[in-house]
């Protein structure tokens, strides 16, 4: 995880040093901070470890999660830079995720089912592609850096399961896509956008312990964007 996230920020500082050497719009083609609201789904939040070679005396079916489909919605700003923008806002994920113990070596059996609620603030550099009929670009390719606040319900129906502990606080890598191609006769402007993040961990047990490098916090989210 260490080395996805300094290639990633290595990747954002190069394109920070490429795009600011362009030159700066005419009044023409300046455009000002563009406000948007997106919905949609996403499927991720806790990332659970998959390797039971890592764990002691597990079989390969000892342990397993499964995430169902969530929902998102957000608020963001492009503010602009040069030719391009900064782009933040707020944004909320909920996700619903089970994980499966079937490991007697371990005494461990029985599932445990995560309601896993997330704030995030994205802070991105978003580079616009084909400007010559959208001031902002046609395409937003975005990459960044998100924070995460974690609210982990959680529910066992088993006594016979491992010890758990939770944080508040993630963070990691963003990337994404984003496009409004329609005009609506308002002036607003309706497109799609997609996302993703790989970041720091929320949970930890027997399974998904501070030392192994799987385990963390992600997502993929996709949706509707609303900008006026």
């Amino acid at each position: 995880m260490k080395g996805f996230i300094k290639t990633s920020l290595l990747f954002a500082i190069t394109l920070v040093l490429g795009c600011t050497a362009t030159k700066t719009p005419t009044n023409e083609t300046a455009w000002k901070p563009r406000y948007r609201i997106q919905a949609g789904l996403n499927k991720g939040g806790v990332t659970e470890n998959t390797d039971m070679s890592v764990v002691p005396n597990a079989q390969v079916d000892a342990y397993s999660g499964a995430t169902r489909t969530g929902v998102n919605i957000g608020t963001r700003v492009q503010l602009p830079v040069k030719r391009n923008a900064i782009e933040t806002g707020t944004d909320f994920m909920f996700s619903s995720q089970t994980f499966t113990y079937n490991d007697p070596i371990n005494s461990f059996v029985g599932e445990r089912k995560l309601s896993v609620s997330q704030f995030m603030v994205p802070v991105a550099y978003s580079l616009g592609l084909f400007k010559k009929n959208h001031p902002e670009g046609l395409f937003q390719i975005k990459v960044g850096y998100m924070a995460q606040f974690n609210i982990i319900g959680i529910n066992s129906n088993s006594a016979n399961l491992p010890h758990y502990s939770t944080k508040a606080f993630s963070n990691g890598a963003l990337f994404g896509v984003s496009s409004t191609p329609f005009t609506l006769k308002s002036g607003a402007k309706l497109g799609f956008y997609i996302e993703g993040y790989r970041g720091s961990r929320a949970y930890t047990d027997f399974y998904n312990r501070t030392e192994f490098e799987m385990p963390g916090t992600s997502f993929v989210k996709y949706g509707v964007v609303y900008q006026f």
